[in-house]
């Protein structure tokens, strides 16, 4: 049986590095007290790159740079404007003008590793780090990014090294305490719980974390905590179907609650209606219970959605083998 979600290495993902979650929106500021006041546009910008309103934050940082091309950090600015509309070229021309105009920006350097590491250009991207370390050795992120392209590239001892690096000089760097949760969790090794719990001090409310928790404690068999961090996902957000489906697997497998655990799969696929696993060992459960209809009903939709799945065709040699043995 298959479950949502397993710990494997936390690949590094670039938009979900330069894009923050989208926040709560508000009013933008308005312009008319300020009409040449570069600073305010830049402003201005960075608020709707953060609400991911990427036009009106290009109109902004372009009103800045007519009133001041001279400042490095507004090309960066632009560079993340272009990122968030996917337009990369324009986006690596642009880190490039802002470098001619500062050589030491921190900022251009960090956009361009992170670019690098995205095309698995890991060389280019350590050049950028190092330069980062040689302006600022107290840059966080450098460490956390090393520590990422190291992780890429097999070196698991001196990537945690560098994520340890990049919390040792930022106590309050969420991803770097998030990837140690995910590199000890995929080892069962229980400082995952530490580091979780660490960035769940830092940022109290994100479900991903949460369920990440949840998931070390499943499959290192401590079901109460499972279901005890599942159910208080589902209080703040009913839909998240990731959770109900492993109460859904927790209660087939550990627990023997087959019922239950249909009721579970069941409250997955009204979600997710397209969701193979759950289609699959909702069918399990059925069978289980010998009620071989809706077991086999189950087991031809996992494969409607998913042709290859073998466990549900073997679910449908099973029936037929109960059936031809009962008959």
């Amino acid at each position: 049986m298959m479950r949502v979600f397993s710990f494997s290495i936390f690949i590094f993902v670039f938009m979900v590095v330069i894009m923050s979650a989208c926040q709560q929106k508000k009013q933008a500021p308005v312009s008319e007290d300020q009409p040449l006041n570069p600073e305010f546009y830049h402003e201005r910008a960075r608020f709707y790159y953060d609400n991911e309103e990427f036009n009106e934050a290009l109109k902004d940082i372009w009103s800045t740079l007519d009133l001041d091309s001279t400042y490095a950090d507004y090309y960066v600015t632009l560079a993340d404007v272009y990122l968030g509309m996917g337009k990369m070229q324009l986006c690596i021309e642009t880190l490039d003008k802002a470098l001619k105009l500062d050589s030491e920006n921190i900022r251009a350097y960090i956009k361009q590793a992170e670019i690098n590491i995205v095309f698995h250009k890991y060389k280019e991207a350590l050049e950028n780090i190092d330069k980062v370390l040689k302006i600022d050795e107290l840059e966080a992120k450098a460490y956390f990014l090393r520590g990422v392209v190291l992780l890429e590239n097999g070196d698991t001892i001196r990537g945690i090294r560098n994520f340890q690096q990049a919390i040792d000089v930022d106590q309050d760097y969420f991803d770097a305490h998030l990837q140690l949760g995910m590199l000890y969790a995929d080892k069962k090794n229980k400082l995952a719980v530490d580091y979780f719990n660490n960035a769940l001090n830092i940022d109290p409310k994100n479900r991903e974390v949460s369920y990440y928790l949840a998931m070390y404690y499943q499959e290192t068999g401590n079901s109460e905590m499972a279901l005890q961090i599942y159910n208080s996902i589902l209080n703040i957000e009913p839909d998240f179907y990731f959770a109900l489906y492993n109460l859904g697997y927790i209660n087939l497998v550990y627990l023997q609650e087959f019922e239950t655990a249909i009721d579970y799969f069941t409250q997955t696929i009204a979600i997710e209606p397209k969701y193979a696993d759950a289609y699959y060992n909702r069918g399990f459960a059925y069978e289980l219970l010998k009620d071989i209809e809706n077991s086999r009903m189950d087991y031809k939709k996992t494969l409607e959605l998913s042709p290859n799945y073998e466990k549900a065709i073997d679910g449908l040699n099973r029936i037929d083998d109960y059936l031809l043995q009962n008959n």
